[in-house]
């Protein structure tokens, strides 16, 4: 097949040093351009140029330059393998599916970032029962008694208006002893009501 006949595309190629051959034929397709004129001097990683109607540039990259050697009745030519450079490789545009099971309490996702959040879980019981163990430790026996019956108190009187009170002097009562109710202080805050 004689594709001079079909030849109905301008295109111009540059080579990667900047020269500049224009008013050559061809015939575009998606994928593959096809030029008669074997004396071109084709490279892959040239670039061709086709200005559009409308005035827009498409810009193709060669990946291969396809030449063929006349074979009976058709001429040698070129069969150019091209990406438009604009165009995201065929690799990257496939959908890819992320399914993820997420369960329990207070779990999340980061998928390339930082989790800078935080999530606070209140089942009051199980929160009482963390900060009395944490009590449990303080070596001074005084305190510790108090700061235990101060617990059960605020245990006892959460969901009423004495909840509050009772805050505030556990809170008050343990402040030489922050660093140890420190952690626990955003749950009980959000056990105010």
């Amino acid at each position: 097949m004689n594709f001079s006949n079909f030849d109905n595309d301008i295109i111009s190629l540059i080579k990667p040093d900047g020269t500049i051959i224009e008013n050559i034929k061809a015939l575009v397709e998606t994928g593959t351009i096809h030029i008669s004129d074997v004396k071109l001097p084709l490279e892959e990683g040239d670039k061709i140029y086709r200005k559009l109607p409308s005035g827009l540039v498409d810009t193709y990259v060669v990946i291969d330059k396809g030449y063929y050697s006349k074979f009976g009745s058709i001429p040698a030519h070129y069969e150019v393998k091209v990406r438009k450079e604009c165009s995201i490789p065929e690799d990257k545009y496939q959908s890819i599916v992320n399914i993820y099971n997420v369960n329990g309490i207070n779990s999340r996702v980061n998928i390339n970032s930082i989790d800078n959040s935080s999530n606070i879980y209140n089942d009051p019981s199980l929160l009482f029962e963390e900060i009395k163990q944490t009590l449990e430790s303080i070596a001074e026996k005084e305190i510790q008694e108090t700061s235990l019956q101060l617990l059960e108190d605020l245990k006892n009187t959460h969901n009423t208006p004495d909840f509050i009170g009772n805050y505030q002097k556990f809170i008050s009562t343990l402040a030489n002893h922050m660093t140890i109710i420190a952690p626990f202080i955003p749950a009980l805050t959000q056990l105010i009501s």
